[in-house]
């Protein structure tokens, strides 16, 4: 299964983003340093929160609507564009009043930058309701390039400010959100022909609010979940920490490629599957292949991080290696759960992973509250790691359960599956370095 061209494709498109992420990192973190890097993580967090919150899941309904009924795919983007602008627009209102409650008392200062940020929230939407498009009929090359657009422009774009040597906060900002224009233009201009077919009917913006709440609710736990470590580090430490753990958790995030392209592709295999028992077997292979790949990838990642954060992020974020180390074993787990998780949505239930991630951020800020005073950053990743086994603990029982299959189905570590996995790396090698001819 993880082995299929869609994955195979969409996973190193994953890794050209991760790319284009470490060069964006690297060149963000030496130019900025820990405390500017720390304002930029400060402005971009809430910005970055509203704007997946202002989709209200019309992102995966729309996917589903159009893998289920591509005959009508224009007259779905229409709706979904146009509804998915309106709420974005009421987010960003509701953000530009609200940012001076959400930022520390000591970054008040960053208040007018975080509020010209949120223009990133219409545009992000826009963005992720296009991309929707393709994920649902699973057109995979196209798919994947404009997956891969933006981190592309905002990659060369960072190199032009490294090149004129402009290092405030602000231009990487404004970096951002031009970069995010730029794949909006584009992914509007590909979806021309939908615009001017398509008919815009309130009944299908109805239906799509309706299909896409609960995946809203679902975005919003994994929002929760996946950020509030970052939220409690920026409003509890100085700016100086939240730089240096934005750098450890980029290293700690380095092998989300695999779980990112392996959740793309099961939410959308598992969305056109109409078997309860193939839907299960699908995951759950997928799963076990997966899982094992991360868990060798983590080991061998969280070695060699320790000698990777001075030479390439600068002396100053030396400190960012051993939360770096823990943040990766968290990362396995992570990559284990979304597969899991967006298998489940794709399969119509979301709700398990909506109950997985409240009580991993339960999980989360409690472990927090406790580990932070006394272990500083290293205390939040084993916050993280304790969330992150948790939730895939309650996604593994909850999706044997929904499927009628044995938790050992789930299993990752046997002989069998450690055989199978070589001989599809084997397969693979000898299938792609064969001569067209």
């Amino acid at each position: 299964m993880i082995f299929s061209r869609a994955n195979i494709v969409t996973f190193s498109t994953s890794v050209a983003i991760q790319a284009c992420g470490l060069i964006t990192g690297i060149l963000t973190a030496r130019l900025l340093g820990p405390t500017a890097r720390g304002e930029f993580a400060t402005v971009m967090l809430w910005p970055m929160i509203l704007s997946n919150l202002g989709l209200l899941g019309f992102n995966w309904a729309l996917a589903r609507e159009v893998g289920m009924d591509g005959g009508k795919e224009a007259d779905w983007v229409c709706a979904a564009v146009v509804s998915g602008f309106a709420a974005s627009l009421l987010f960003l209102a509701v953000g530009f009043l609200f940012v001076p409650y959400l930022l520390p008392a000591d970054r008040q200062y960053l208040v007018s930058l975080t509020r010209a940020c949120l223009l990133l929230i219409p545009l992000d939407v826009v963005n992720q309701i296009l991309l929707a498009v393709d994920h649902g009929r699973m057109r995979w090359r196209r798919y994947n390039f404009m997956r891969a657009s933006f981190f592309v422009f905002y990659a060369i774009l960072i190199c032009a400010i490294w090149a004129e040597r402009k290092t405030t906060v602000a231009s990487f900002v404004w970096v951002f959100l031009i970069a995010h224009l730029i794949a909006v233009l584009i992914r509007l201009g590909m979806q021309a022909g939908s615009f001017l077919t398509g008919k815009l009917r309130i009944a299908e913006c109805v239906q799509l609010l309706r299909s896409g709440l609960p995946f809203f609710w679902a975005t919003a736990s994994n929002l929760l979940t996946l950020q509030l470590d970052k939220v409690l580090v920026i409003a509890l430490m100085n700016t100086q920490a939240a730089g240096i753990y934005a750098v450890a958790v980029a290293f700690g995030n380095a092998q989300s490629s695999l779980g990112e392209a392996l959740g793309i592709t099961s939410f959308a295999v598992l969305s056109n599957e109409k078997s309860a028992d193939s839907q299960g077997k699908i995951l759950s292979e997928t799963f076990r292949q997966a899982t094992l790949s991360s868990a060798g990838f983590g080991l061998l990642l969280a070695a060699i991080v320790p000698f990777l954060i001075q030479p390439l992020f600068g002396a100053e974020f030396s400190e960012a290696a051993r939360p770096a180390v823990i943040l990766t074993f968290a990362a396995a787990l992570t990559t284990s759960s979304s597969i899991l998780n967006q298998g489940l949505r794709g399969a119509g239930r979301p709700y398990p992973g909506i109950a997985s991630q409240l009580l991993g951020t339960g999980v989360l800020a409690l472990a927090a509250v406790l580990l932070l005073p006394r272990f500083g950053l290293m205390g939040m990743a084993w916050a993280v790691v304790l969330s992150g086994f948790c939730q895939l603990l309650v996604l593994v029982i909850a999706a044997a359960a929904m499927f009628r299959v044995s938790l050992s189905s789930f299993w990752p570590f046997g002989t069998r599956d450690i055989r199978v996995f070589l001989q599809n790396v084997m397969a693979l090698r000898i299938r792609y370095s064969r001569s067209p001819a």
